[in-house]
């Protein structure tokens, strides 16, 4: 489609053809990867574009990226929900831009809108009914009363306060840098209430450590089609209603940290919205000018003070934070004890986990590149392997050259870390790798003295810590997206920005190697950090 032809009705009129052949081929059995694929991607770009250029979008594009999600063929659907979530949704919510923000709201209230009449999707419509929600323009109208609140928690209704629900944010390092932000000053200013995070059972790995925190596990689905998805807040409503059984509304609160559970505000758990705080922490806006250079962390604490109240109560800045296990914390450590007893080096955790996004890696050979460079110069590893079959197979053959090299190995799992920690000696190594779940690597990670990773979960881990971190951005994000995931702790921060350059193996190994001097000089090159 040539840019002289692409206009609002043009990109309408071709996509309604697309739309028609695609249902034809549906309704014969012919569909293919070969149709679908091509055809979920133009439809993203093509809103995308539209919306950039016009102000608006082809609702019929939405329609068929919807229809391509919702095929009963996974094989089929999952070009559809590739371009729904991380070429789209994500590339919205990413921005911070209050008109992407916009946009968002007016897809996933069609989405939802043409889901809910599936068969499939039942249980999904008569509870948006049960709450008055009927159509697509009753989602909107609603999200827009969530987004201009004017309701506030006065500090009188504090005591009256059992129950505050706080809802995760699912992924790992959001929940470090926004949820333990909530939950934290919850606890300063609710001096009755038990704190309930609502979340899938893996957050107890890094929060099970508080005992004055209760987590309410549910499941979270994150494979099948778009309607599973959209059907993850049904456990939530349940979970809700489980909780506040029994309770007046003036002895619970809900906050809402703009959670995937519900679709950042879009699905509904309680009658009563005067006790549901939501936080659109992705279309956030101040007056002043510094709210551009503040990170998501400190938005979500200027919102908790305007909204709840409670900035006597939280006078300390509140700094993102996790609660470790003692098991976690305490095996990690006796396993980074057994690296340190081989030579009193450096040791630095690292992990080139991209969270299922490979724009966020840097280009080969840099992973390669840094890990000799690190060994050949001193230090001893810590490699966490990644989570699925991609990640730890690219951490496999990083091993393999390194290995090569003369640099001894040891492969750490759930099944034999709790043996090699307590082994009596090991033959000689210079590199642990792990591969299991998040709080043992957290606990390796609080044994290290350095931290290098992409933006993920493990950047914020270690700045809670406070290990000194390298935070690496590689991806064509915007410089808000940037500004607002950095790390926030007390210790040592170095953000090497290199966005939109990702092939620049060579500047990138530079800049990150010379970030790693910097620290090795503030903390000292064989130096225990604290939590040692």
């Amino acid at each position: 489609m040539s840019s002289a032809a692409s206009t609002p009705l043009t990109n309408g009129q071709n996509f309604a053809q697309r739309l028609a052949e695609f249902r034809v081929l549906r309704g014969r059995g012919a569909l293919c990867t070969a149709v679908t694929e091509p055809l979920a991607l133009k439809a993203a770009e093509i809103i995308l574009n539209q919306f950039q250029q016009f102000g608006n979008y082809p609702r019929v594009a939405v329609t068929l990226l919807t229809e391509i999600s919702t095929l009963e063929d996974p094989c089929l659907a999952e070009p559809g929900l590739k371009a729904t979530f991380p070429l789209l949704i994500e590339k919205l919510c990413d921005s911070f831009d209050p008109a992407s923000c916009a946009l968002y709201d007016r897809v996933v209230a069609q989405m939802i809108s043409e889901c809910r009449n599936l068969p499939i999707a039942k249980r999904l419509d008569s509870n948006l009914r049960k709450f008055g929600l009927n159509d697509e323009s009753d989602l909107l109208q609603r999200k827009t009363r969530l987004v201009t609140p004017s309701k506030h928690l006065a500090e009188e209704a504090y005591s009256k306060v059992h129950k505050v629900l706080v809802l995760s944010r699912i992924t790992l390092g959001a929940d470090i840098a926004v949820t333990s932000i909530v939950v934290q000053m919850a606890r300063n200013i609710f001096p009755n209430a038990e704190i309930i995070l609502i979340s899938p059972a893996k957050a107890s790995e890094l929060f099970g450590g508080d005992a004055s925190l209760r987590i309410h596990p549910i499941t979270y689905h994150t494979h099948g089609g778009l309607v599973d998805r959209l059907q993850n807040w049904l456990p939530v409503l349940e979970a809700v209603n489980q909780e506040i059984h029994g309770l007046d509304p003036s002895e619970f609160i809900i906050i809402d940290p703009d959670s995937r559970l519900l679709q950042l505000g879009f699905f509904p758990v309680v009658q009563d919205e005067s006790r549901y705080f939501f936080f659109e922490s992705r279309a956030w806006t101040e007056s002043a000018d510094s709210a551009n250079h503040k990170s998501i962390s400190d938005i979500a604490s200027d919102w908790f003070v305007r909204t709840l109240g409670g900035a006597s109560a939280n006078k300390q800045q509140i700094s993102p934070a996790v609660f470790l296990r003692e098991n976690d914390r305490m095996q990690g450590r006796k396993l980074v004890e057994k690296l340190r007893d081989h030579a009193h080096r450096r040791i630095v955790a690292i992990s080139f986990g991209d969270g299922g996004n490979p724009a966020k890696r840097a280009a080969d050979p840099f992973e390669q590149e840094l890990l000799l460079h690190l060994l050949q110069n001193g230090c001893s590893l810590v490699l966490d392997k990644g989570f699925g079959e991609e990640e730890a197979s690219r951490a496999n053959r990083l091993l393999d050259v390194v290995t090569r090299k003369g640099f001894g190995h040891i492969e750490l799992n759930a099944g034999n870390a709790a043996t090699m920690a307590s082994a009596q000696s090991l033959p000689d190594f210079r590199i642990l790798s792990w591969q299991g779940g998040i709080g043992v690597w957290a606990g390796l990670i609080a044994a290290s003295d350095e931290y290098i990773g992409y933006d993920s979960a493990g950047q914020h881990i270690a700045a809670t810590l406070p290990v000194p971190v390298i935070d690496l951005f590689v991806d064509a994000s915007s410089p808000l997206f940037r500004q607002r995931w950095r790390p926030s702790g007390r210790g040592v921060i170095q953000v090497v920005d290199h966005a939109g350059r990702s092939s620049d193996a060579a500047g990138i190994l530079k800049d990150v190697i010379e970030a790693h001097q910097q620290i090795a000089a503030i903390t000292g090159v064989n130096s225990v950090h604290p939590n040692e």
